[in-house]
């Protein structure tokens, strides 16, 4: 008969509460071993003639890729202000994504063309 050590019980336990742990709800979900996007992720939410976040500010660096991710329940233009501008075609729609950089430090306003209303305000680092 052939015996076998099991690993000791205090060590599964320890190895069950390490994983159970290591969820972040407010973290972007991604699958097992997919690489973590870098850049900054900016969730956008267009409904009922508003828009979210309203003037907030986002710190990025320049050369940093920045996505607004998007849920539109009509259509509409963002519009990035900064070096060099960037211009999206909001559709009617969920989970759109559009992605750009900065090129210059200072401060880029991104709006909503038909709302007239900054949804971010970019300040942009060397």
């Amino acid at each position: 008969m052939t015996t076998r050590r099991l690993a000791p019980p205090l060590a599964c336990v320890a190895l069950l509460l390490s994983v159970a742990g290591c969820t972040d709800e407010t973290a972007p979900s991604r699958a097992m071993g997919s690489p973590e996007p870098s850049g900054v992720t900016i969730d956008v939410s267009i409904a009922g003639g508003e828009v979210r976040p309203s003037g907030k500010e986002v710190m990025v660096k320049v050369g940093e890729p920045v996505r607004l991710r998007v849920d539109s329940d009509a259509a509409d233009e963002l519009h990035v202000h900064a070096e060099p501008d960037h211009e999206f075609e909001v559709k009617p729609a969920d989970g759109q994504t559009f992605e750009f950089t900065v090129d210059v430090p200072g401060q880029a306003a991104v709006e909503s063309h038909h709302l007239e209303k900054t949804i971010v305000e970019l300040v942009v680092t060397p």
